[in-house]
């Protein structure tokens, strides 16, 4: 019941509204389309650590303990032990090493030389080699060095000599600084220094480590072995040579690090190598994706490649002056600000960490294949994770996890959107204003075609026939309803003049009946005396002159537009024609007591003098009608404005509130008929018709003191008084 009562253009808007269903499911199009991707990138991660897991399974001697990989393939800062073919003895011979000689690397200054024809033996130069046997690690140095200054022991800072430093971090991230210095050659006293590398902690020499320094024609070489307990599973080490070439003054010259890209307080870490697993590793790299390989105790055993996904070329916008170009990015900016861009850079779990207790990977250990999703750490990405265990047999030696961001999808999915949201806001936009252009242009037709109907219909449902529509309707449906209404109208207006005539027909058929009966009761009076005493001829009599009134007042009604239609105006003194008529109304009823209050200044009218008189003779007729005799009849005139007011005041009963407002319509009374006068509704209605053909209004009110009526017309003047001539006022006469 609700939508009937809707407009037209109100109803096209609720149209558009339903077409929002439209975007809605290009809305759930999208997302439905996110996650079939992001199910499908489940499957590939899956698949990739299936294939990973099945180059693994079955090679136990990978998940050794002591073995380990690079954590970042490519990095040159770890530092890698090598298994010699026998147990290394500190006795100042290098046999021992033979076998993992050509694992050697060289260092002079800040440059990493690699046996190249560049190296200069009499510089200050390194030569390192790791390796490791069943419990040891095993470290050698060989220096080239032109003057090797030993400790002086009456010294007590340990800075002031050729030595070994040894920078050890430990899982914790604590720094501890060992100092390898020696006073003579052989065995060489080991200390843990503080952060200056100068003064020991500890009074007593460190027992845990164990270094032999033997000299040597270009300098001097020192053998070092450390407990593998000690440089555990990612500790990390770094080794520095230190060059001392003044006994007197005891001044560093120079310093060498076996790690020549990692800073004083970021040491590498040693790692056992497994050229096998490195090889495999390396094959597995993948862009925007990291590979996790974890034992049976969740350990990170390798850690290979990133999420930082592939940033897009963003798309340069389209520069100018055109609005319509402004407008799209106008509205671009705000979807912008709607839709939530896919983070880029995001913080997630390091590959420092050495434990991986997540859940799924737990369960990928106890031999379930899964893949699922997670938020980063700082909660700004997606990340999808697919593991798959590693195998020996019946037992789980491991697993493999591959890591993806969806930024890749939630970035197409952004771009879905956010094209989506642009295209909808367009289409809807030029649809809105299409069908707005629409709905106002069949709104303006129907609202003219409703406008010319009802000017053609008066408001006593006569029809103008100078009021019809001719104009051409488009060839429509409201067109046909132009055309339909333009034809109904067309036939009202002889129905109208039919009507019309109806009272001139009826006045000129009933008036010669009237005249036979009126001159019989004549000739009634004339043969029989005295017979005009008698109430019955009185009633025929009065009869007859009522049927005589009917007639005229009809005709008169009836006859009034027409004259007025074909009338001239003219300009009216209208004060004075209204103080002539009073004074003719107070020769003719003597009985009834007319007041006439008018202003000084003349108002000039332009209409007809014959009908504002006949106005002013139905107003008066009105209010001595429903006054009693000797009761005042006031008559005024009042200039409001740019109108000229006429009110007749009577004192007598209210007006009747069921036709208060009807009072001026045909056929309405709020008198009683008697025997000598009838009360067929028609004075005020001619007022009205009067009154409007002056281009002027009508009103009846109640007296202030509801002892009365007063009936006023209000009729535009056309003459403007001299300047300096006062202006007349109605006095105050409603409350007397």
């Amino acid at each position: 019941m609700a939508l009937r009562t809707l407009s037209i253009r109100a109803k096209l808007l609720w149209l558009v509204l339903v077409l929002l269903i439209i975007p809605w499911m290009g809305y759930y199009y999208v997302l439905e389309m996110k996650q079939f991707l992001i199910q499908g990138q489940k499957n590939a991660l899956l698949l990739t650590a299936n294939g990973i897991a099945t180059v693994l399974n079955d090679r136990a001697e990978l998940f050794n303990p002591e073995t380990g990989v690079p954590e970042v393939l490519g990095s040159e800062n770890d530092l890698y032990a090598h298994e010699p073919d026998n147990l290394i003895q500190l006795d100042g011979k290098l046999g021992d090493w033979e076998s993992i000689q050509q694992f050697a690397n060289f260092y002079t200054g800040d440059e990493l030389l690699m046996c190249s024809d560049e190296y200069d033996p009499d510089s200050f130069s390194l030569k390192n080699i790791i390796g490791h046997y069943q419990q040891y690690l095993y470290a050698l140095f060989e220096i080239n060095d032109d003057k090797l200054v030993y400790r002086d022991l009456e010294r007590r800072s340990l800075d002031t000599s050729d030595q070994i430093r040894m920078l050890v971090q430990l899982p914790n991230e604590t720094l501890e600084r060992y100092l390898l210095v020696a006073s003579a050659p052989g065995r060489m006293s080991i200390f843990l220094v503080d952060e200056q590398w100068k003064l020991p902690l500890e009074g007593d020499d460190v027992t845990a480590f164990t270094a032999e320094l033997a000299e040597t024609e270009w300098g001097y070489q020192i053998e070092l072995r450390i407990p593998r307990d000690v440089i555990g599973y990612r500790t990390r080490v770094g080794f520095f040579a230190v060059d001392v070439d003044s006994a007197e003054s005891r001044e560093i010259i120079a310093t060498l690090s076996t790690s020549p890209q990692t800073s004083a307080e970021e040491p590498a870490q040693i790692l056992i190598a497994s050229p096998e697993l490195t090889k495999i590793l390396k094959g597995l790299d993948q862009p925007q994706s990291r590979i996790w390989i974890l034992d049976n105790l969740q350990r990170v055993r390798a850690v290979v490649g990133g999420l930082s996904p592939a940033i897009p070329p963003e798309s340069i916008a389209q520069q100018g002056n055109n609005w319509v170009i402004r407008f799209i990015q106008n509205i671009q900016g705000h979807i912008d600000a709607l839709l939530k861009r896919p983070s880029v850079q995001f913080i997630d779990v390091s590959t420092e960490v050495v434990h991986r207790p997540d859940k799924i990977f737990t369960t990928i250990l106890k031999g379930v294949p899964m893949a699922e999703e997670r938020l980063s750490l700082d909660q700004k990405a997606q990340i999808i994770v697919a593991g798959y265990p590693i195998k020996s047999g019946p037992e789980i030696l491991g697993a493999v996890i591959v890591e993806q961001s969806s930024h890749t999808i939630l970035a197409l999915q952004y771009q879905l959107l956010r094209s989506l949201t642009l295209v909808t806001i367009l289409v809807f936009f030029f649809i809105l204003l299409t069908l707005l252009i629409f709905a106002w242009r069949l709104t303006w037709r129907i609202r003219r075609l409703s406008n010319t109907t009802e000017q053609a219909i008066t408001r006593e449902g006569r029809v103008i026939e100078g009021r019809i529509p001719s104009r051409i309707y488009p060839a429509d449906e409201l067109g046909d309803l132009g055309r339909s209404i333009t034809s109904m109208l067309k036939r009202l207006v002889g129905y109208t003049r039919y009507l019309e005539g109806m009272p001139d027909t009826l006045a000129h058929e009933l008036n010669n009946p009237l005249n036979v009966v009126s001159s019989s009761l004549e000739i009634l009076e004339t043969d029989i005396p005295n017979i005009d005493q008698n109430k019955h001829m009185q009633r025929a009599r009065n009869g007859v002159n009522r049927l005589r009134l009917i007639l005229t007042n009809l005709t008169e009604a009836a006859n009034l537009e027409e004259a007025m239609r074909t009338e001239i105006k003219k300009s009216v003194d209208l004060p004075g024609l209204i103080s002539e008529f009073v004074d003719g109304y107070r020769s003719s009823y003597p009985e009834y007591k007319f007041l006439l209050r008018t202003g000084a200044s003349p108002l000039v009218v332009d209409g007809s003098p014959d009908h504002l008189a006949q106005m002013l003779d139905k107003l008066i007729d009105n209010a001595m009608q429903f006054s009693q005799p000797g009761a005042p009849i006031i008559v005024s005139t009042l200039k409001n404005k740019n109108h000229a007011e006429i009110t007749v005041i009577n004192e007598g009963p209210k007006l009747p509130e069921k036709i208060s407002d009807r009072l001026f319509d045909p056929m309405v009374s709020c008198g009683k008929t008697n025997a000598k006068h009838s009360h067929l509704g028609l004075g005020l209605f001619v007022v009205r018709l009067i009154a409007e053909y002056h281009q002027g209004t009508s009103w009846a009110e109640n007296r202030l003191d509801n002892q009365g009526v007063a009936v006023t017309v209000s009729i535009p003047i056309t003459f403007k008084p001299m300047h300096g001539r006062a202006q007349a006022t109605m006095p105050s006469f409603r409350a007397a």
